[in-house]
């Protein structure tokens, strides 16, 4: 009967510690994605602007920081 309720505690115990771990890969996963999103976002303002444009809005991100 121990050994029973043992074997079913690290079973548990296995099967949230797996679920935990899709859950943190599921996190980071979202997290490249927003990542990949901004950037392109960026990349996309970025080649619409001419070369001054882009740096004087750098200049002026850079001092405002």
């Amino acid at each position: 009967m121990f050994t029973a309720a043992l074997a079913v505690f690290f079973m548990a115990l296995a099967k949230a510690f797996h679920l935990g771990k899709q859950s943190e890969r599921q996190k980071q996963t979202e997290n490249a994605l927003k990542t990949a999103t901004t950037r392109l976002e960026v990349e996309n303002e970025v080649n619409q602007k001419s070369d001054a444009g882009v740096r004087s809005e750098l200049s002026r991100w850079v001092r405002g920081k």
